[in-house]
C-alpha cells in the first residue's frame, strides 16, 4: 500500500505549492473563494460565455472567473486523472481558495438512476495513488458536508433529480474490471471516476471544503458498457446550479 516510505505523512515537503507558484510564474495569483473544476469541452464553452475575466495560474493552467465568489478552472486543457487534478487543487488553495468542486462527467454504475440525474458522492472507494500521499489508507477521505447539502438544494431548486452515495476513483480505465464492476454495481456504489479522491484528500489535508458534481456520461455494468446517455440536460445546464450551491457556501461560513 502506498506511500512506500510509512514515515512519510508527519514529514514536511521540500517545498510547497506557494513556492512552485512564486518561482514558476508571476507569484502567487489571486482567486475567488470557490473554485469548480471542469473536465469537459462543453462546460468551458458554458463558463466562456458568461467569465467576467481571465487569471494566470501557473504555466499553461488558467482560472475563468464567473463573479466574485465563482471561479472556473478548465483542467483538461492541462491533462485529466488524479495528479493533475492534484497540482491544480494545490495551486488553487495556495491561491485563495478555500472550496474546491469537481463538475465533471462520470460513469454511472447503477441503471436505475436517471439519465439526467445529478449524483453528488458522499464517499470514495481510493484506487489511484495520489490520495495516499495525503491521507493514510486506515483514514476516510470525505467531502464538506454542508457544501454537499448546498450543492443538492441548489439542484434541486434547478428541477435536478440528485442521488448521493459512494463513488469509485481508478487510474486505469482499462482495466475496469468485470468482478470489480461486479462487485461495486451490487453494493450501490454509483459513479465512477478518475479525479474525486485526489480531489477530497487535498482539500481534507489542507482544511478546505470539497464535493463532486457528476453528470452521467455513461453507463457501465458488468453485462454492459453504455457510451453515451439519452440526457436532455447536461453539463451546461448543471453550470447554473453549481454555481449558486458554491455561492451559498462560501457566503455562509
Amino acid at each position: 500500500m502506498l506511500p512506500n516510505y510509512d514515515q512519510k505523512y508527519d514529514a514536511e515537503a521540500l517545498f510547497s505549492p506557494e513556492d512552485a507558484l512564486s518561482a514558476q510564474g508571476d507569484g502567487l495569483p489571486e482567486v475567488p473563494p470557490a473554485v469548480m473544476l471542469g473536465y469537459q469541452q462543453e462546460l468551458t464553452d458554458a463558463v466562456e460565455q458568461r467569465a467576467e475575466t481571465e487569471i494566470d495560474i501557473v504555466r499553461s493552467q488558467r482560472l475563468l472567473q464567473i463573479s466574485e465568489t465563482v471561479g472556473y478552472v478548465p483542467v483538461h486543457e492541462v491533462g485529466i486523472g488524479a495528479p493533475v487534478t492534484a497540482i491544480i487543487t494545490e495551486n488553487v488553495i495556495a491561491s485563495g481558495a478555500e472550496a474546491v468542486a469537481m463538475v465533471g462527467g462520470s460513469a454511472c454504475l447503477q441503471r436505475d438512476i436517471d439519465p439526467g440525474t445529478a449524483i453528488l458522492p458522499t464517499a470514495t472507494i481510493r484506487d489511484e495513488g495520489v490520495s495516499y500521499h495525503y491521507i493514510p489508507d486506515d483514514e476516510p477521505v470525505t467531502p464538506d458536508g454542508e457544501l454537499i447539502d448546498s450543492l443538492a438544494e441548489s439542484f434541486s431548486e434547478a428541477d435536478f433529480e440528485t442521488a448521493r452515495g459512494r463513488t469509485w476513483t481508478t487510474s486505469a480505465m482499462y482495466r475496469e474490471t468485470v468482478p470489480e464492476l461486479e462487485h461495486y454495481s451490487e453494493t450501490g456504489v454509483v459513479s465512477l471516476c478518475m479525479e474525486t479522491a485526489a480531489i477530497w484528500a487535498v482539500c481534507q489535508y489542507r482544511g478546505v471544503s470539497a464535493a463532486t458534481v457528476h453528470e452521467i456520461g455513461d453507463y457501465i455494468t458488468p453485462g454492459e458498457w453504455t457510451p453515451e446517455t439519452e440526457a436532455t440536460r447536461g453539463l451546461p445546464e448543471m453550470l447554473d446550479p453549481a454555481i449558486e450551491g458554491l455561492h451559498r457556501h462560501v457566503t455562509s461560513a
